[in-house]
């Protein structure tokens, strides 16, 4: 949280002493006329317009900054959500983690400095990958998505795997014998 110089302070309180809390909003608020159906739409297509040349001019650094941040709110959205997405695993974020940077499994493997068939595994589920990597991945990204961040998509994945496997329940039922019961 950002902190007040003292001047600052002082200022803040002179205007609530002088003013209402509404005074203070409205000073803030630029009135505008109502814009009728055409102009709205015209203020629209404008603005459509300069998003198209804002995307269309973007730099190649600019595309992978974009998709890395989409990967990070996609993953957060995953790790603290309820919803079970199918698709969305260590292994989909991992993925797209390496398209969002341009770079083939191999470049990325030596970015990160782990045998290109170690890279695989961990892609395909085929091994657990250790903090380490999940560290790099964090200092790969410059921080943007933190080891943490990764941990907490392979445990989550881990958790919807172990909730849809009723095979492995069916199988290791017949391994348990003298369950508690409870009287609720």
């Amino acid at each position: 949280m950002m902190q007040l110089t003292k001047k600052e302070q002082k200022t803040i309180k002179r205007l609530f002493e002088e003013y209402t809390v509404q005074e203070i909003a409205d000073a803030f608020m630029i009135p505008r006329a109502p814009l009728s159906r055409e102009e709205e739409e015209k203020e629209m297509q404008e603005f459509r317009a300069m998003r198209q040349r804002e995307i269309a001019n973007r730099t190649s650094e600019q595309w992978i900054e974009v998709r890395t941040l989409t990967i990070k709110y996609q993953m957060l959205a995953y790790i603290e959500g309820d919803r079970l997405e199918a698709h969305w695993n260590f292994q989909y974020f991992l993925n797209e983690y390496i398209r969002a940077q341009n770079k083939k499994d191999k470049e990325f493997a030596a970015d990160v400095d782990v045998k290109p068939y170690v890279l695989s595994q961990y892609l395909n589920g085929h091994r657990t990958p250790p903090k380490e990597f999940l560290i790099r991945l964090e200092l790969h990204s410059n921080g943007l998505i933190p080891a943490s961040w990764w941990l907490r998509s392979l445990q989550k994945s881990k958790e919807i795997e172990l909730m849809q496997d009723t095979a492995i329940r069916e199988q290791e039922s017949k391994h348990v014998k003298n369950k508690i019961e409870l009287a609720l």
